[in-house]
């Protein structure tokens, strides 16, 4: 978990230890009619709607950081430095399971696989990927083509 997560589940934490109790107490002996409403309002919505509206803003500040770092990318090993960063690959990873509709244990064996291939590509070590003509169907292995 980032700095600003931790820092958030903390507020919330502690929020639920003290403001919540305190506003109970404060609603059912001390406060007035007109105050019923607020209180009322923040005991709901401090345990259920912290996170709802906290996680998004948390997910804009990770983005942001993120992308502020891959915009300083000058070469193709801090480009590497940055996708193998923790926070970085977590976004990445959320991603790609989320756009392809796959299970995120499969978008992560995805997204090392292509960190795989980056640093074989700079090695110059054997591809990784078999050759187009080793699996496509119209490989001359397979015989003569219906059309000719």
């Amino acid at each position: 978990m980032s700095r600003s997560g931790s820092l958030a589940a903390i507020i919330w934490v502690s929020g639920l230890v003290t403001a919540v109790p305190l506003a109970g107490y404060h609603l059912l002996f001390h406060a007035p009619r007109e105050q019923y409403a607020w209180l009322v309002a923040f005991l709901i919505g401090w345990p259920f709607l912290y996170w709802p509206t906290v996680g998004p803003l948390l997910m804009l500040l990770k983005l942001r950081t993120i992308y502020r770092g891959l915009r300083q990318v000058r070469s193709l090993d801090d480009l590497c430095r940055r996708l193998a960063d923790g926070e970085t690959e977590d976004v990445i990873i959320a991603w790609i399971a989320r756009e392809n509709r796959i299970p995120q244990c499969l978008a992560r064996r995805a997204y090392r696989y292509l960190l795989r291939l980056i640093a074989a590509s700079r090695h110059g070590e054997p591809s990784l990927v078999p050759e187009p003509s080793a699996v496509s169907p119209l490989s001359s292995e397979q015989g003569p083509s219906p059309a000719s």
